[in-house]
């Protein structure tokens, strides 16, 4: 029971092993600019993202569900960063088994040291687990010294698999933008730039708008000491560390700052100060290899398109991965596959077929219906629902089902006879022709969600 215990608190260990960086920016790089403005005429950014899902060497793993776990992280994600023009497009998940390590039987599936995380990353990179053009993401069992570390800045981080869907994963990708913990030994609390002791763009996280505290968190007790977990307000009377000892300036933003340490409080909130830097970090050219277009968010990261020569799948719905408030209109053209990104001659309507939120958590419910062309709102952008793209208006695929309502006084009220129909019946090529004459609405259920109604008189 002991044992079971001390498994069960490791795999929820919220704590991040990322250590503070002494080194100095380089010049020219950051502005340290905390003005929303910056962010006008900034061009969305998109950057693919990679998981990787680390099982004991004999293929075991004790978290069923990883792959639903992987897409809420990347909801996550783009729920944070989308408001700094910073998009992720999910390039997939791969379980692989770890290798046989010397005296340990979990090899990198249960990492006892720091050290043992890097062995992980060598490994992978060597044997081809590792994405040249994406972040990497390693969701190993867990560890007994912290939930999640990453490289700083980099492309590459490790999260317990406990922790995937929650805020670590944002946390942790925060440190690959070249984001610090806002806690230090280090920095001043003053976000004055004119106070004498102000140091916040040279020491910490480099960040000006981000309260200067030593750590809300203290591991001896597995606690927030100077935080109330249920207002997530700071009521310490803690000083800094400047000759003045100045009390710490803390807001209930600071303490719920994503990359803070304030479990139980830590939320999907960053500041102005730490978008310009991720955004800055990013034009710096560090990520350029993970960097792909816009085009690539309109893509489906699984399923398929109908396809007429292989009638006999049982499901065409390609999906589309969680984190975006979409629209699906309805639109016409000849697109029995989804026209080109950059095609955008296709007539549609505002008749919207299907709308799904950022925060829908029923991954198999967002895909891309027949007839429709898809919009996806960008915050930042002038036009907050852009123009859809990739209209998908394929004229072979038939519906699975549906119905025939008659009008029985031949106009629409409510005197109606429904008669409900399966796949073979609404697919009758004599349908029509065999109905009695008078007034019919004859309506097609797809696979996909979406119908089609159609308004018939039949004259004698």
């Amino acid at each position: 029971m002991i044992n079971v215990f001390a498994m069960n608190a490791q795999q929820n260990n919220l704590e991040c092993a990322t250590p503070e960086s002494s080194i100095p920016d380089p010049a020219g790089i950051y502005s340290y600019s905390t003005d929303l403005n910056y962010f006008a005429d900034k061009d969305p950014v998109v950057l693919n993202i990679y998981f990787w899902g680390i099982k004991y060497p004999n293929g075991h793993n004790d978290f069923e569900n990883r792959e639903h776990d992987v897409l809420q992280a990347v909801a996550n994600l783009n729920i944070m960063y989308n408001q700094f023009n910073i998009f992720f497009k999910y390039r997939g998940f791969e379980e692989i088994d770890s290798p046989v390590l010397p005296n340990d039987p979990n090899g990198y599936y249960i990492l006892e040291t720091i050290s043992q995380y890097h062995g992980l990353t060598s490994w992978a990179t060597a044997n081809g687990y590792k994405k040249a053009d994406a972040f990497n993401v390693y969701a190993f069992g867990w560890a007994n010294w912290g939930g999640g570390i990453a490289s700083m800045p980099g492309l590459t981080c490790g999260v317990s698999s406990d922790s995937i869907a929650n805020n670590l994963t944002v946390h942790e990708i925060g440190h690959n933008l070249n984001l610090g913990h806002t806690r230090s030994v280090n920095e001043h609390t003053t976000r004055d730039p004119q106070n004498q002791y102000f140091n916040a763009d040279v020491s910490g996280d480099k960040v000006v708008d981000t309260a200067a505290n030593s750590g809300f968190y203290d591991s001896s007790c597995q606690c927030t000491p100077y935080v109330d977990q249920n207002t997530c307000n700071y009521f310490g009377t803690e000083t800094d560390n400047s000759p003045d000892n100045v009390p710490y300036d803390i807001d209930h933003e600071d303490v719920i700052n994503i990359m803070g340490n304030a479990y139980g409080c830590s939320e999907q909130y960053l500041t102005t100060g730490q978008g310009i830097r991720a955004r800055e970090a990013i034009a710096a050219g560090y990520y350029n290899a993970a960097i792909t277009n816009v085009s690539s968010l309109y893509e489906p990261y699984a399923g398929a398109y109908f396809d007429p020569n292989n009638p006999n799948d049982q499901l065409y719905k390609p999906l589309f991965q969680p984190g975006f408030d979409y629209r699906f209109f309805e639109c016409d053209c000849d697109c029995p596959e989804p026209a080109p990104y950059e095609d955008i001659s296709f007539s549609y309507t505002q008749n919207i077929l299907k709308q799904v939120s950022k925060y829908e958590n029923d991954f198999s419910s967002i895909y891309h219906p027949n007839h429709t062309a898809i919009a996806i709102k960008i915050e930042n952008e002038p036009i907050f629902w852009p123009q859809p793209r990739r209209c998908y208006d394929n004229p072979y695929r038939k519906p699975n089902s549906g119905s025939i309502t008659k009008f029985n006084d031949n106009v629409f009220n409510t005197n109606i006879t429904v008669t409900q129909k399966d796949s073979l019946g609404i697919n009758n090529n004599n349908l029509v022709e065999q109905l009695e004459p008078g007034l019919y609405k004859i309506e097609k259920r797809y696979e996909e969600g979406n119908t089609e109604q159609d308004i018939i008189f039949k004259q004698e």
